[in-house]
C-alpha cells in the first residue's frame, strides 16, 4: 500500500501486547513488593526482559506506567460513562464496590495512597483514577437540566462513591456489599436533587 492510500510507512517493530502485558505484570510486582519507589523503569524494565526505551515508548512517564498497572491490578476497566448523571452516578458505586473487592485492590492501595500523599507526589491520582475528571465535567455540564445541584464541586459526587468505598474497607476491614453500593448511590443521588 502507499502512502496516498491511506497507510503510511512502517517504522519499528509493530507492538506486542505480551510485551505491554510483561511490563504491566512486572510493575504490579514491583509495586506489591516494594512499594513505588521500587518501581523504577529500570527495575520493571530488567523484570520484563525488555529494553527501559521499550518501556518510555508505551508510558511517556514512570507515573503513567503505574497507574496502567494500577487500574490493570484492579480489573483493567476504566469506567464507563454515558452521560446520564443518575445511571453514572448508580454504576459507579457498582464500578468501585466491584474493584474493591479484588484482591490485587488490597495489595496495591497502600502503595497508590503513599505514592499520592508522598512531598513530592510520586503518582498523580489522575493517573490512578482517570475517569474522576470526566464524570466532574459531564456532571458540571448536564446536572442543571438532570435535576441535579449546579452549585457543589462537580467532583463531589465521584469522590464520595470513592470515599466511602475506601472507608468501608478500612473501617469494616472488608470491601462494601453490592446492596451497599446501591445504597451509597441512592444516596448520593438524593442529596443531589433538587426537585
Amino acid at each position: 500500500m502507499t502512502q496516498e492510500q491511506g497507510v503510511g510507512p512502517h517504522r519499528g517493530r509493530p507492538r506486542r501486547a505480551a510485551i505491554d502485558a510483561a511490563i504491566i505484570r512486572a510493575t504490579v510486582e514491583l509495586l506489591t513488593e516494594g512499594g513505588v519507589q521500587a518501581t523504577t523503569v529500570t527495575a520493571v524494565a530488567d523484570r520484563a526482559g525488555v529494553a527501559r526505551a521499550t518501556v518510555y515508548l508505551r508510558w511517556p512517564s514512570r507515573s503513567a506506567l503505574v497507574g496502567a498497572a494500577a487500574r490493570a491490578a484492579v480489573g483493567g476497566q476504566v469506567l464507563p460513562l454515558t452521560g446520564d448523571i443518575e445511571h453514572d452516578i448508580r454504576f459507579a458505586a457498582q464500578f468501585v464496590q466491584h474493584v474493591f473487592e479484588l484482591p490485587s485492590t488490597t495489595a496495591i492501595l497502600p502503595e497508590i495512597m503513599r505514592g499520592v500523599l508522598a512531598h513530592p507526589p510520586e503518582l498523580q491520582f489522575d493517573s490512578i483514577a482517570p475517569r474522576r475528571r470526566d464524570f466532574a465535567g459531564l456532571y458540571a455540564k448536564g446536572a442543571e437540566s438532570a435535576g441535579f445541584d449546579d452549585r457543589i464541586d462537580p467532583h463531589l459526587p465521584f469522590d464520595v462513591l470513592l470515599g466511602t468505598a475506601l472507608m468501608s474497607l478500612l473501617a469494616k476491614g472488608r470491601p462494601m456489599t453490592p446492596a451497599e453500593a446501591e445504597q451509597i448511590a441512592d444516596v448520593v443521588i438524593r442529596g443531589l436533587r433538587t426537585d
